[in-house]
């Protein structure tokens, strides 16, 4: 007995995508407009309420360890405020872009009401939804008072960071991260009309705040698996046997989440905790992914960086110089992530670091924001 599901791809196939196509658009639409009805009720609760907008809808750890922590941050800083949060495709689908606004501009508070906004590589002509989210913020909150948390800025064609700077400086009162020296000065060139600060990640706040005592023993080889990987899946191989002919035990993984994003977000600190332990069992982790070496470092395990297509790992690096010396280490190649290994196995560490970034920078962010 032939189902529907058959006999669409049977005798109907060539209309099956374009219907699946609406539907999956009507789905959409149904749910963005559901988020927007939750979040104009979620505003009747209180008069002084943090719209954090953007919040991650994919199970990458290191952007899942910055929505903890900047959850966490709203919370400690602004204790007496409602805090409601916004997925990117509720603000950017241009089904329903008009009627989240209206929606937005009609509870919106300047007074009171702040907006935090996602941190991320996110300033950027590379691809994704937040690019458009911030513009669409800009334009259409000139006058809010807006933390845009730290990003990375990287554009490959001209006109595309024209654009993006005319957009930003109609925002007034944005206070703008950058998370790099490298976007920190790009971000002063884009936007001079507007407040630009360099600020670490901000998931170097739990840096110096857990400890372990697990006995350490090997490499963690961390390597990411997109379009900013450098080195090839072969390469990267031929240095794990390289470290295993050595007697070393090599374990591999990336900072890629296993479980569906909702269910990381549900049981946020659980997950990111898990993913910190996990780096406490080596003796040094070597990574090109940005946060497999801030992850490390919160477990007090020693780093070798290697390079990636961008700047944003080694740049990334150049906040622990002066900080955790004898903790982060970037390769040249990946000759020199093998010669940085052994030279880093035969240091006396303590594996505990200070809270440096909490201490020195977000726990002075409030004031700066306001």
């Amino acid at each position: 007995m032939m189902n529907i599901r058959q006999f669409i791809y049977k005798y109907l196939w060539w209309t099956y995508r374009p219907i699946k196509s609406l539907y999956k658009e009507y789905k959409t639409k149904r749910y963005n407009l559901s988020e927007i009805e939750r979040v104009r009720e979620e505003s009747k609760v209180s008069t002084k309420r943090i719209f954090y907008l953007g919040i991650t809808e994919q199970p990458n750890l290191g952007d899942m360890g910055q929505h903890y922590c900047i959850k966490k941050w709203i919370k400690e800083n602004y204790p007496d405020y409602a805090m409601i949060m916004v997925e990117s495709k509720v603000i950017t689908n241009p089904a329903t872009t008009n009627v989240f606004f209206d929606m937005f501009k009609s509870v919106f508070n300047e007074t009171n009401d702040r907006i935090v906004i996602q941190s991320g590589y996110c300033t950027q002509d590379l691809g994704g939804d937040h690019p458009l989210m911030h513009r669409l913020v800009c334009e259409q909150m000139k006058t809010a008072k807006i933390l845009m948390m730290p990003q990375t800025i990287y554009f490959q064609h001209e006109e595309n960071r024209r654009i993006c700077s005319r957009n930003h400086n109609q925002a007034k009162n944005m206070l703008f991260l950058a998370r790099d020296q490298y976007s920190y000065e790009q971000a002063k060139e884009m936007f001079p009309d507007i407040h630009v600060e360099a600020f670490p990640d901000i998931v170097t706040t739990l840096i110096g705040t857990l400890s372990f005592n697990n006995k350490r023993n090997g490499v963690c080889l961390c390597t990411r698996n997109d379009g900013e990987k450098l080195y090839s899946y072969e390469e990267i191989e031929t240095l794990k046997t390289r470290l295993e002919s050595n007697g070393i035990s090599v374990f591999c993984k990336d900072t890629q989440g296993k479980s569906p994003f909702k269910e990381i977000r549900a049981n946020l600190r659980s997950f990111i905790e898990r993913e910190i332990e996990s780096y406490s069992h080596f003796q040094v982790t070597i990574t090109d992914r940005y946060h497999g070496t801030i992850f490390s470092l919160c477990a007090g395990t020693p780093v070798i960086i290697i390079k990636t297509t961008d700047h944003k790992v080694t740049t990334g690096a150049d906040w622990f110089k002066g900080v955790y010396d004898d903790y982060v280490y970037v390769a040249e190649d990946l000759d020199d992530a093998y010669r940085l290994f052994n030279i880093v196995i035969n240091k006396k560490l303590t594996n505990h670091l200070s809270p440096y970034f909490k201490v020195n920078y977000y726990d002075k962010l409030k004031n700066l924001f306001e």
